[in-house]
């Protein structure tokens, strides 16, 4: 894993790509067909605040995506998307059926639990509720740009990550960044953030940062949520 910084939002200078939280598709068009997905949620009552979630992260990932819904009357726990977008990645659609967690943790310890999983330890400072806005972008280093996910937080947020960062500033413990009890990168803090904006950095490219905000942005599932059926149209092969 590369070594980064957790620093203010201003160092970032171009904007590749938002997670957005509005759809300006016209998703009353019927869309090609390019690729059916059948999704199925582990608790039926919340397959709807699943689908929402599912639209905004396919709205993220593939700006201009149209989209039909279908539910299946037969088994209320399972819902079908028929998509059309252009340079449509199947390798990417595993994020939308992610949990989405995010956490700040201080320190970067972790341990396995009675599942074989490895899970974080550090103190909470932030999770999704605390995150304002989330957008993939890139950010000058000292001597090239790297990719990155610049996180504004709301104000509860803002003080949380001003007390954090004061304490930890100029020391060696990190502001670990989690995503499902995935690590995503150990920064130092170089300076208090008063600002509630900061930046997540490492090793990036342009495709996983606009999926992480993504994730990020609209927040974590409210249950299990898997692909059990994708098919490719003709348009993809």
């Amino acid at each position: 894993m590369k070594k980064c910084f957790l620093i203010a939002a201003a160092t970032a200078v171009l904007l590749s790509g938002c997670a957005s939280r509005s759809d300006t598709s016209d998703n009353s068009k019927s869309p090609k067909g390019n690729s059916s997905i059948t999704l199925k949620a582990e608790d039926s009552s919340k397959l709807h605040e699943c689908t929402e979630i599912a639209c905004q992260r396919l709205v993220s990932i593939y700006p201009g995506v149209q989209y039909d819904i279908s539910y299946n009357n037969d088994d209320t726990s399972t819902i079908e998307f028929d998509v059309s977008a252009e340079n449509w990645n199947e390798d990417t659609l595993d994020i939308v059926v992610k949990h989405g967690e995010m956490t700040f943790r201080k320190g970067d310890g972790s341990e396995t639990d009675s599942n074989g999983k490895n899970v974080p330890t550090g103190e909470v400072v932030l999770d999704n509720t605390d995150i304002d806005t989330v957008s993939a972008t890139m950010m000058r280093t000292e001597n090239d740009m790297e990719y990155a996910v610049v996180i504004t937080t709301n104000n509860a947020g803002k003080e949380k990550l001003a007390e954090a960062t004061g304490e930890l500033a100029g020391t060696s413990t990190p502001l670990a960044i989690w995503f499902d009890n995935e690590l995503i990168s150990a920064p130092t803090v170089s300076a208090q953030i008063l600002d509630g904006n900061a930046i997540i950095s490492g090793n990036l490219t342009a495709e996983s940062s606009m999926e992480l905000a993504a994730a990020i942005d609209s927040g974590a599932l409210p249950c299990g949520l898997e692909i059990t059926k994708h098919t490719i149209g003709d348009d993809n092969k």
